[in-house]
């Protein structure tokens, strides 16, 4: 690979994507190979099938090496929710006289913000939610401001050491020893939410196959994360809580039913939804569909309110739920359906790129974002200029 270019391995909870891609013209991006393949996936911060996993991970990464005609010699990871704790805290750090903040008051202010370990877990990133100076400026940058002293409210990501070895493993296995893990919900939150809109809270919900993310988001951190195995195949799910209906239908064609649905739509109840697959032929009535689906957004929506209980302190009555994520997007009148049910309006965000603006896409290309931003700050020059490491 060239040197502008970075390769990113997305894994989902039930698909995993290799991409290799680097900065194009206008903040956008030139793809030199994407790839996506299927899984068995994970739920309670544990994968179904090691062996499955590690097989689809070399296809993946064999795919997108062949499309580029390079090999792959670093990686970045994004690490879903679930394996992923969020640690928040304020330090204080003074100086003997008013003067200008450095980048490296920032990195010692870093240093003793967190100095306690979290057994099971390392840290992967850090961020800042916000600085207030002495005299009680608050700012993303403090960065040349005069101050006798800096507070930090400071975000730290925290990674499963389960999830670390099995890469760090699988991926020594292949070839590949330089490994760099992101976060990916923090990566959504950079790349998907307008600076402006992380001045105050803001709150994303990324609601994948059969993992969902809930992330309250402030400045350039995370001050609270909840993850947990709900999802849109959940939804699915529900549709077999009638066994004399579902009998001898595949998950598959449940999907592709569902996906034929629309909540807000006016079809008639009493209509029947048909899948194709090869001779056979399934159908299912409309009003059992709508019905099904609901019951299982409703499910969903108990998970978001006790979320929406344990993070609010009034600040965020009035801010709406940010969804992202392939698990319910593609349903249509889901998002109308949680708004009405959670009171509160929900909106879609998804990357704005041609091609790839749906929301199934947002982590893949928000890591692709970080990756490239991480690989220029740790650039030698990047840190010459910018004054990091005193």
């Amino acid at each position: 690979m060239n040197r502008k270019s970075v390769a990113v391995l997305d894994v989902r909870s039930s698909a995993v994507t290799a991409l290799i891609g680097e900065r194009g013209v206008n903040n956008t991006f030139v793809f030199k190979g994407v790839h996506t393949e299927k899984y068995d996936g994970f739920a309670d911060a544990s994968f179904f099938d090691l062996r499955a996993l590690q097989k689809t991970v070399f296809k993946e990464l064999e795919a997108v090496e062949h499309s580029c005609g390079d090999r792959i010699r670093e990686l970045y990871i994004g690490v879903p929710g679930e394996f992923v704790r969020v640690v928040t805290t304020r330090h204080l750090m003074s100086f003997q006289n008013k003067r200008r903040v450095t980048s490296y008051d920032l990195t010692v202010l870093f240093e003793r913000g967190m100095t306690e370990p979290v057994p099971g877990y390392t840290q992967i990133r850090r961020a800042a939610v916000c600085y207030v100076t002495s005299d009680m400026r608050r700012t993303i940058d403090p960065v040349g401001m005069i101050s006798d002293s800096i507070e930090g409210y400071l975000s730290y990501f925290f990674a499963d050491d389960r999830f670390l070895e099995i890469f760090r493993n699988m991926l020594a296995e292949y070839g590949i020893r330089k490994i760099h893990f992101l976060p990916t919900s923090l990566a959504e939150a950079m790349y998907l939410i307008p600076s402006e809109e992380r001045d105050e809270y803001a709150i994303l919900l990324d609601i994948d196959s059969i993992s969902m993310t809930f992330s309250l988001v402030c400045g350039n951190g995370i001050v609270y994360e909840n993850a947990c195995s709900f999802g849109g195949g959940h939804v699915t799910a529900q549709l077999y809580t009638d066994e004399s209906q579902m009998d001898g239908i595949p998950f598959e064609a449940a999907e592709a039913m569902i996906g034929k649905v629309n909540l807000s739509g006016r079809e008639e109840d009493d209509s029947l939804i048909e899948y194709v697959d090869k001779s056979q032929v399934y159908t299912l009535p409309m009003r059992f569909l709508k019905e099904k689906v609901k019951e299982g957004l409703d499910l969903i929506c108990e998970v978001i309110s006790g979320d929406l209980e344990l993070c609010d302190d009034g600040s965020i009555d009035y801010k709406p739920i940010l969804l992202t994520g392939g698990g319910i997007t593609g349903i249509r009148g889901a998002r109308e359906h949680l708004s009405n049910r959670l009171n509160r309006v929900v909106e879609i965000i998804a990357p704005s790129l041609p091609y790839y603006n749906k929301a199934s896409q947002s982590s893949l290309l928000s890591l692709l974002d970080m990756a490239l931003q991480t690989k220029r700050e740790n650039s030698f020059f990047y840190k010459l200029f910018n004054g990091i490491g005193g």
